[in-house]
């Protein structure tokens, strides 16, 4: 803290009037909290003070700077009145622009100190205590980190930032809250240009830091979704140059290339609907970037840079700010090459068991664990003189006779504990009206344990004269 300053003087003259501070307050028509402020060395109007300096019988150049001010000010007055007016009203000027600038300080709570380069003395303002909420002895060593600094090196060091800036960061006693502030500070020389102060101003940044980790989580926890996600994804800005591709984007083009929208073109693919080439305007990116269009799922099959041909499902959307001014977009690539493939695979799959019901040389039922009948062919109906419809929903109790369906019930029965189990039997069929076919078949059975969706898949049975 600055001594013999102001405050000082107006509590000691306080003390030898023996005034109160209500006494002053109503004298320089203010508040009592404005004189308590100003015994500590708080700012004071101009207006004040020369109230407050009639009323104590002092100078008011005195009162507010002290001896040193007077003796100065002796110095340079003339008996020429209008020089001395002219002084005084310079003087006035320059107070009241110290005023406004630590005023302007306080309410920015903004500190500002001086450290002797020579003495290692610090001085600063009277709001650092409230704004540092510790004494800046306590912070030496956290707000002048160039202070073991050689006078060569405090030069050096200096030369290179004009101003030299730097933060430092700090734990108030008895709190377990980190604070942050940034100085900005210049080296000062004297006339033979020897380093002789740093003056320099402090001020609390600990919101912005916070704000700046708490950007700094959100951008990595951001990239690691970004990077570990099992879909493409791609982003451009408002140009539609491509500015982000991550690893699966890599993994179904067999590389990534960061080009212009023109260039879009180098990027290979046709329509799985027509067959026809996407080209450089067709991807859903350009799309978005250039018309603002949000598209939905379309399937594309491409031509990776590695060779490989792949089919994905791609769609993106445009990015806006604030204006409704487009400022990018993003797409997603879903690789469905497998996904094709076993579709490709089922869809043979049902041809073929189309195939199989189709045919006409043997009689054919398919139904489930619990004997319900699915699906049956016309080979079979025509042996039980019936309709499928009339089957299809009902049990196999209603095609076969006794014998034969608890026949077929122990053979699943017995072989439960096996995935897929063949048998043969024989037996007879029953016909409209419940009536037993005079014919016995040869029946052959394929049952499927194997669950899927929690109901087991049965049963065929080949049915041969």
């Amino acid at each position: 803290m600055l001594k013999n300053g102001f405050g000082v003087r107006l509590k000691e003259l306080l003390i030898q009037k023996e005034l109160t501070q209500s006494q002053v307050a109503t004298a320089a028509g203010t508040s009592v909290p404005s004189v308590n402020r100003w015994t500590r060395g708080g700012e004071i109007e101009y207006d004040h003070l020369r109230t407050l300096a009639d009323y104590l019988e002092v100078n008011w150049v005195w009162l507010r700077y002290g001896n040193e001010a007077i003796s100065s000010l002796h110095e340079s007055m003339s008996d020429n009145n209008a020089v001395s007016d002219a002084r005084r009203e310079y003087l006035s000027q320059i107070m009241d622009s110290e005023i406004r600038m630590k005023s302007a300080l306080e309410m920015a709570e903004i500190v500002h100190w001086e450290w002797n380069v020579l003495t290692g003395k610090l001085n600063y303002s009277d709001n650092a205590l409230s704004v540092f909420d510790q004494t800046s002895d306590l912070l030496r060593s956290t707000l002048l980190p160039f202070s073991d600094l050689s006078i060569e090196a405090l030069i050096q060091l200096f030369s290179k930032h004009e101003p030299y800036q730097w933060d430092f960061v700090y734990q108030p006693i008895d709190s377990k809250t980190t604070r942050w502030f940034a100085s900005r500070g210049k080296l000062i020389f004297d006339l033979s240009h020897r380093p002789v102060k740093v003056i320099a101003v402090s001020a609390e940044i600990t919101n912005r830091k916070l704000a700046e980790h708490a950007l700094e989580r959100s951008e990595y926890t951001m990239r690691k979704i970004i990077e570990t996600i099992p879909i493409g994804l791609w982003a451009a800005d408002e140009t539609g140059k491509i500015c982000l591709a991550n690893p699966e984007v890599e993994r179904i083009w067999g590389g990534a290339k960061y080009v212009e929208l023109k260039d879009y073109g180098q990027y290979k693919g046709t329509w799985e609907k027509t067959g026809k080439e996407v080209g450089a305007e067709g991807w859903t990116l350009a799309r978005a970037v250039t018309h603002g269009e949000t598209s939905t799922a379309e399937v594309v099959n491409i031509e990776a840079f590695d060779g490989q041909k792949r089919t994905i499902l791609m769609h993106a959307t445009p990015l806006f700010d604030n204006d409704n001014r487009i400022i990018g977009a993003i797409e997603v690539n879903q690789d469905i090459t497998d996904l094709k493939k076993t579709e490709k695979s089922l869809q043979q799959s049902l041809n073929q068991w189309d195939a199989i019901f189709d045919q006409s040389l043997f009689g054919i039922v398919y139904f489930s664990e619990d004997n319900t009948i699915h699906r049956i062919n016309e080979r079979l109906t025509g042996y039980l003189q019936t309709t499928s419809t009339s089957l299809i929903g009902s049990t196999i109790d209603n095609l076969f006779d006794l014998a034969t369906t608890i026949s077929i019930s122990d053979q699943i029965c017995l072989n439960k504990n096996d995935q897929v189990i063949a048998f043969q039997l024989t037996g007879a069929l029953k016909l409209v009206g419940n009536q037993k076919s005079e014919n016995e078949f040869n029946m052959y059975f394929i049952h499927n344990n194997q669950h899927i969706n929690e109901t087991s898949t049965v049963g065929l049975v080949f049915l041969t004269a």
